[in-house]
């Protein structure tokens, strides 16, 4: 049981540079902070979220527009990346996006990067 829990680690343990790319999008970036302090989210309430991070105000005062797109853009290119790496969980029957259960190596990576970057 160890050996194939430690394989699955490995098949989803990321590398540097992989964790680097991954956390270089605001956008992603954003996701996951709310994913990390909301929990699971319908991909539409994620979106809404996001907005209101990206726009640094009130959702009701984000464009509509605005909002369809930065949901377009996490269905079609961030939550398949993150599900692709791991780092999230993305049931489409339910709308529902998790952060996988391997997803604190990016806090790890996240916390050293920060403090690398403070010297």
């Amino acid at each position: 049981m160890n050996d194939s829990h430690s394989k699955s680690q490995e098949a989803h343990a990321l590398d540097e540079s992989a964790l680097h790319d991954l956390l270089s999008s605001e956008r992603r970036r954003h996701a996951l902070d709310c994913l990390t302090e909301h929990g699971p989210m319908a991909l539409p309430d994620l979106a809404d979220e996001v907005a209101d991070r990206e726009h640094d105000e009130p959702l009701p005062q984000v464009p509509e527009d605005a909002v369809l797109t930065i949901y377009l853009s996490l269905y079609h290119t961030h939550v398949p990346k993150l599900q692709t790496a791991g780092v999230v969980d993305y049931d489409q029957d339910r709308d529902l996006v998790a952060l996988a259960d391997d997803a604190g190596t990016l806090d790890a990576y996240a916390a050293r990067d920060s403090v690398v970057g403070a010297d």
